[in-house]
């Protein structure tokens, strides 16, 4: 075993190496006709952007995909549930409706079968903290991971009672549902039956403790059984009734006979939010681990012997996320389309995760004076110089007067990507990050082409550093790349490259469909950076420096 981790561990060296080196060689690529001549210096030049906002109408929020697994199996986002107030934005509500599954189909409930209780179980994302024991028993505490606020909002779900469809019958493919789906489509079918509601919903970290009937141990007392924090409920009598009736009573029928008879018959389970006060508080789900159990007994016989069994229900399939944002109007009047220009850019740059807006940055496409005193597109001077480019850097400064309360709410993360095709850039594969990504915590990786949010002393975010040294070469060494514009959003996850859709409006106000990162929309935080516009202090402008080798003779 040791000798296996051993060979591991030399193996991922070899390939970190391997990719420092080839990168090394590629670095070489744009003026390398220079590295013989002593007759050199190292120089920088400094490139201001065209940079602006564009505000997503609504965005794709079923099968977001975070990765593709072993097997090539899909692994889904986790999902937001809740009401969260961004401070510098304004309030967004993310509702949840899931299909859900039968462990087994055409399930056999037995003789006499009677339905005890229905109950529900979604863990949270939680960490154990500590173990103590009082009375020879073991008590673990807990803290919540990614929940955000602490206020409560009034929590209610229902059995939908609306089909979400695999397949679009227009065009036979994949059925997409979006953020505004709930509202603009599905309607009161989501809300058929209401299953349970609490009016001041506040997700506890306490340890879930549940007595059962006594096992076959040496003493009498209940057992006990724990398990980590979670939304958990029993539901009412009338539920459990409800239950029997669609699942104990159609025993043997073709309804629960298979998953597509079923997801027809049992349409899912909506989570509704609702705001309950100004702020509130937001839930992430990984809804895969979410559970529906009924509990039973069946039997038969003279003595009767009753048997407890189970059944469980499984979110799966179909998962959408409803979210509504209302941004602030002063920040939705500059996300008009016409306020936005995207031929000399703006003062802000406004990015919102989740249905709210993402940055697109053009690079080169201005004039610059060239050593003749000549206008000269800055593209083409560029790659006339012929430097050996040695670091290229994109700077993000945080507007703080903007924003009303910066700190924690301030996300850790963005990313930039090919506003064309939603693909990384070649910084990214080429980060040493790429090859020893940090899969536990996300906010760590790819930390030299994307880096982390500079805080000052006071906790508030001063600037981004984006690295784009390999973008750079390709752009200027090879006249046939294609000079992109980059996009920017807000990431929940860098490690997350697989991409959604995102409607925006164009200048005659038609609907036109976006790639953007799934790892987007499903982050709730949102900032305010410093564009290229004239009214940006010459600080805090967006810019590009490139460290470059050159010839004294150039």
């Amino acid at each position: 075993m040791k000798l296996i981790n051993i060979f591991t561990k030399i193996t991922t060296i070899v390939v970190v190496i391997s990719t420092f080196l080839s990168c090394d060689n590629d670095f070489n690529s744009v003026g390398s006709e220079i590295i013989g001549d002593v007759n050199f210096e190292d120089s920088q030049y400094s490139s201001i952007p065209i940079a602006y906002s564009r505000r997503l109408e609504r965005v794709q929020t079923s099968r977001l995909v975070r990765e593709i697994g072993s097997n090539n199996q899909l692994v889904n986002h986790a999902n937001l549930l809740g009401v969260y107030e961004d401070p510098a934005y304004g309030q967004s509500i993310y509702s949840i409706l899931s299909q859900v599954r039968l462990a087994t189909d055409n399930p056999n409930f037995g003789e006499n079968p009677v339905l005890d209780s229905v109950v529900l179980n979604l863990p949270y994302f939680s960490k154990e903290i500590n173990t103590s024991t009082s009375n020879n028993v073991t008590i673990k505490t807990y803290k919540l991971d990614s929940v955000y606020g602490s206020r409560p909002f009034k929590l209610s779900i229902y059995q939908s009672n609306y089909f979400l469809r695999d397949f679009d019958p227009e065009t036979n493919d994949r059925q997409l549902y979006y953020s505004d789906d709930a509202v603009t489509k599905f309607g009161s079918e989501i809300e058929k039956l209401n299953l349970y509601t609490n009016e001041s919903f506040v997700p506890s970290p306490s340890e879930i403790t549940l007595l059962g009937p006594d096992g076959p141990d040496e003493d009498t007392n209940q057992d006990v059984t724990k398990s980590p924090p979670a939304l958990r409920i029993k539901f009412s009598d009338a539920v459990k009734n409800s239950f029997k009736e669609q699942f104990l009573d159609k025993q043997g029928s073709s309804e629960l006979s298979n998953s597509n008879n079923f997801f027809n018959y049992f349409r899912g389970i909506y989570f509704k939010a609702e705001a309950s006060g100004a702020l509130g508080n937001m839930v992430l789900f990984d809804m895969s681990k979410g559970r529906i159990t009924l509990h039973y007994t069946s039997g038969a016989g003279t003595p009767v012997v009753r048997e407890q069994k189970t059944l469980q229900l499984s979110f799966t399939n179909n998962i959408v996320n409803s979210i509504k944002t209302d941004i602030k109007p002063s920040i939705e009047n500059e996300l008009k389309i016409d306020v936005q220009d995207s031929i000399k850019g703006n003062d802000n740059l406004y990015i919102k995760g989740g249905d709210g807006a993402y940055a697109v940055i053009d690079l080169f496409k201005g004039n610059v004076l060239n050593e003749n005193g000549e206008l000269e597109k800055e593209l083409s001077y560029l790659r006339r110089k012929n430097w050996l480019i040695n670091d290229a850097v994109l700077t993000f400064y945080v507007n703080q007067s903007a924003l009303t309360s910066g700190g924690a709410t301030e996300p850790e993360r963005i990313y930039v990507f090919n506003k064309e095709t939603g693909s990384v850039l070649a910084d990214y594969a080429s980060d040493v990050g790429f090859q020893l990504k940090n899969e536990e915590e996300p906010v760590n990786s790819i930390l030299s082409h994307l880096g982390r949010i500079k805080r000052g002393s006071d906790d508030k975010g001063e600037y981004y550093k984006i690295r784009l040294t390999r973008h750079i070469i390709d752009l200027l060494g090879d006249e046939e790349v294609d000079n992109i514009s980059l996009g920017v959003s807000v990431s929940q996850n860098v490690n997350a490259t697989i991409n959604a859709v995102g409607v925006v409006k164009n200048k005659n106000n038609t609907p036109k469909d976006e790639i953007i990162p799934s790892s987007s929309i499903i982050s709730h935080e949102g900032t305010i950076l410093y564009g290229n516009g004239e009214n940006v202090p010459e600080e805090k402008r967006l810019k590009l420096d490139i460290f470059y080798t050159a010839s004294k003779k150039n």
